[in-house]
């Protein structure tokens, strides 16, 4: 038996971790098929949470998604909008120091992460940038006790919403 588009489509999706975009799935599928087509498999994927969607217009991409990657995702997007304000204003970094102190006494059980992001803190800029918005397993799970959530504007979070859906 041979497998169908939306089993092929979500076979290309999982085999690339950043995604592809809708004419670089068209290009990798054996036989080719119309972009609405397409469109229709990829509707239908989404709505069943088999995959996850970034971006808009020519920037869209299409993930494999598993029950997680969604937060994963919109973390991700969050902390590359605290980077560039981060960039931009590099005192923004004590309200994030401050905001640590509160996450060590809130939460003692997170002391491993909260060492690394004191680490982050006092080294150099760009590797906290770096840290921010880099697409790693650690840096994803790092991101989870981050005390940078107090530099997300409500604009950047609905951004984040609107992108990753």
């Amino acid at each position: 038996m041979y497998p169908t588009l939306t089993d092929t489509v979500t076979r290309l999706l999982i085999s690339e971790p950043s995604g592809l975009s809708s004419p670089e799935l068209r290009q990798r599928l054996r036989h080719r098929i119309s972009q609405p087509t397409l469109w229709r498999v990829l509707n239908t994927l989404r709505s069943e949470g088999r995959i996850v969607v970034t971006g808009r217009a020519r920037a869209t991409r299409y993930r494999s998604a598993n029950p997680t990657d969604l937060a994963t995702q919109r973390s991700l997007h969050m902390h590359r909008a605290v980077a560039r304000r981060l960039a931009q204003m590099p005192t923004l970094r004590k309200v994030a120091i401050e905001r640590l102190e509160q996450l060590r006494r809130i939460n003692p059980h997170g002391r491993a992460y909260h060492d690394r992001w004191a680490r982050a803190l006092e080294g150099s800029l760009p590797s906290l940038l770096r840290l921010l918005t880099e697409e790693s397993e650690s840096a994803s799970s790092l991101r989870k006790e981050s005390p940078f959530t107090t530099l997300v504007t409500p604009a950047d979070r609905r951004r984040a919403f609107y992108l990753v859906r």
